[in-house]
């Protein structure tokens, strides 16, 4: 028996509305795995880096809203990469967050002189991250240089 009262069914499109992009460029596999997946999850579109000189490289061909920026990388460190997107004028406008195990004031100082917006020490909670990426990309979309964020933040 069929209810004639409910509308027809439209077939899907196959295509989901996602969200601002993000690169990962964190060396620790499981970490760069977990942040991955989590943010995919929250809507974000995702893309990884292993170490600096891939991380400057694909911040430079995809031009994503945000970079979560271990700090201590083999190669190019996080502080060069910081460094380097801010002096580009393709990512001078990508809000950074470093997320590291350097824990001390003066690591955070230095993250932040080297262009990060925001600094977080592991173990960082997904859910902290989030909402961190959340803030940085929506103070810039107020200045109209990201996308509007309130979809995230009403979905957390």
């Amino acid at each position: 028996m069929t209810d004639h009262s409910l509308p027809p069914r439209r077939p899907l499109s196959g295509v989901r509305p996602r969200g601002p992009l993000v690169l990962i460029v964190e060396d620790e596999d499981s970490l760069r795995e977990l942040y991955s997946a989590e943010l995919a999850s929250a809507g974000f579109m995702v893309l990884e880096a292993s170490d600096g000189a891939s991380g400057i490289a694909k911040a430079l061909q995809f031009g994503p809203h945000a970079v979560v920026l271990d700090l201590m990388l083999p190669g190019i460190d996080g502080f060069k990469v910081a460094r380097r997107l801010r002096a580009d004028d393709r990512t001078h406008d990508v809000a950074l967050i470093a997320v590291t195990a350097l824990s001390s004031h003066k690591a955070e100082s230095l993250a932040i002189a080297a262009g990060c917006d925001a600094f977080l020490s592991k173990p960082v909670l997904t859910a902290a991250l989030i909402g961190e990426l959340i803030r940085q990309i929506a103070t810039r979309a107020k200045s109209g240089s990201q996308p509007d964020m309130s979809r995230l933040a009403k979905e957390r």
